[in-house]
């Protein structure tokens, strides 16, 4: 047997401390040992499912504290995906200096070279090339970090001072950036403030985008992208018959050609009117530390669009982002309206991991899926923190299937997560708390759960686990 030190024997005490500790305080009462087991018995939960729940106190992070993990996850999933290098050996031009106008200079530039834009306020609509960095200048402070109004990121102050306009053009279906389709990660838009695109309808086809990154996998950070009439930033792939009347459209993974996984970190959208990112026909952006609010486009005569959307079977990489003060709901995803002779053959699957929603709207959940997933492609809800939801905290409905994990839900008007008539694969070590009169978690219409462990719900009056007569929860 090996001799324990007395160093060993400390670090052995206080495991079995912090292991009593901790199996010592799921009730942090007798009354509240009583009231939890009141509420179980009318919630309809089988025993043996119960039983692997939790009953710990919830202790949610102040959204300040949540914001900070979310920030930290996004930037160490950006780092591996931007060339920070490709760019140094290119020539540098420079507007107004060496061209008037930001498109005579993109257009004079091969890849490899940066466009190095003074500060001032551009009226263009422009294309970009592949392999060109369009920067505005850092010189004077212009890398110092400022706060943007009714934001918590801060952006670059060259970002403010360097601004992009569309309020002298006319409608049409360009944006204030667009790219040629195959455009790739060495493209890369860094530090502008983008605003006023013409308003226009975002759920007619031909419609512009702020951004439109259509068939184009480029860099967008450092920008600010505000009160433009259309989608913030709009991603879609091209297809072959791109072209062709929207009757005889192909809309079918094997149609694409060419694919749109851009990278959007660390830009702050906000007053536009549509969503503030969208996901759309198959793209795969990455979608990573951004500042999404106030987005709406109720005007339109429709429900208000979430601050984020996904559809047409996009699959969106969505990490670490803030989403707050949407009419319409934090993050969305949808099947999408069925579009030409050949609808799309994949499902809506986004991964939506350790993102913060709050203040979301009453229209849809903090973080909802309908029709989205698939046994194989299902939507992944990891890790997430939503924050006075005016509905649902986290809901899949209409058939979705998908995988929610570790999220906390706060204060949510309605239950903080919801399976209705969907399937989730895993509901596993879920939090939920101040749910009011509703259950934290309900499982109705039809739902089933495959694997339900280790979920936490307190300071609700409803049953803390809400289950329906023939919904499943179980292998």
């Amino acid at each position: 047997m090996r001799k324990l030190t007395i160093g060993g024997i400390l670090v052995l005490a206080m495991s079995v401390f912090v292991v009593n500790a901790l199996a010592s305080t799921p009730y942090q009462s007798r009354q509240e040992r009583k009231r939890h087991a009141a509420q179980d018995r009318v919630g309809g939960l089988p025993p043996e499912i119960l039983a692997q729940q939790s009953n710990e106190k919830v202790q949610m992070p102040t959204i300040d504290d949540a914001v900070k993990i979310a920030l930290a996850a996004a930037e160490e999933a950006a780092l591996p995906l931007i060339d920070t290098k490709f760019h140094n050996n290119g020539k540098t031009i420079t507007v107004p200096e060496d061209y008037k106008s930001i498109q005579a200079a993109i257009d004079a530039a091969k890849s490899g070279d940066v466009v190095l834009v003074k500060p001032g306020t551009y009226y263009e609509l422009l294309v970009m090339k592949d392999g060109v960095k369009v920067v505005s200048d850092s010189a004077d402070g212009g890398d110092e970090l400022v706060p943007v109004d009714g934001a918590m990121l801060k952006l670059p102050s060259r970002t403010l001072r360097t601004i992009i306009d569309g309020s002298r053009s006319k409608t049409t279906h360009n944006g204030m950036f667009d790219f040629n389709p195959g455009v790739g990660r060495k493209t890369i838009i860094d530090g502008f403030t983008i605003q006023n695109l013409p308003a226009q309808n975002h759920h007619i086809p031909g419609h512009a985008h702020a951004l439109n990154v259509r068939g184009a996998s480029p860099v967008i950070t450092n920008c600010l992208i505000r009160n433009n009439g259309s989608t913030g930033i709009g991603n879609h792939v091209v297809y072959h018959d791109q072209d062709s009347p929207m009757p005889e459209r192909d809309f079918r993974w094997a149609n694409i050609k060419y694919r749109a996984s851009a990278v959007i970190f660390h830009n702050i959208v906000y007053g536009n009117l549509g969503l503030g990112i969208a996901g759309n026909h198959f793209s795969d952006p990455y979608i990573l530390g951004n500042e999404v609010f106030n987005n709406s486009d109720a005007e339109l005569g429709d429900d208000p669009s979430s601050g984020m959307g996904n559809k047409h079977g996009s699959a969106a990489t969505i990490i670490g982002n803030i989403n707050h003060d949407n009419p319409g709901g934090g993050i969305n995803c949808k099947v999408g309206a069925p579009q030409g002779k050949y609808h799309i053959d994949r499902p809506t699957h986004p991964t939506i991991m350790k993102n913060v929603v709050y203040d979301s709207g009453s229209i849809k959940p903090g973080i909802s899926c309908d029709g989205s997933g698939s046994e194989t492609m299902p939507v992944k809800i990891i890790g997430n923190y939503v924050f006075n939801s005016g509905l649902t905290g986290i809901g899949l409905q209409n058939g979705s299937v998908g995988i929610i994990e570790d999220n906390m839900v706060a204060e949510s008007n309605l239950s903080g997560i919801s399976v209705k008539g969907s399937t989730a694969l895993r509901l596993n070590r879920n939090k939920v708390t101040g749910t009011k009169e509703a259950p934290g978690f309900v499982i109705v219409n039809g739902g089933k759960v495959r694997k339900m462990i280790g979920n936490a719900s307190d300071s609700n009056k409803g049953p803390r686990f809400m289950k329906g007569r023939d919904e499943i929860v179980g292998e």
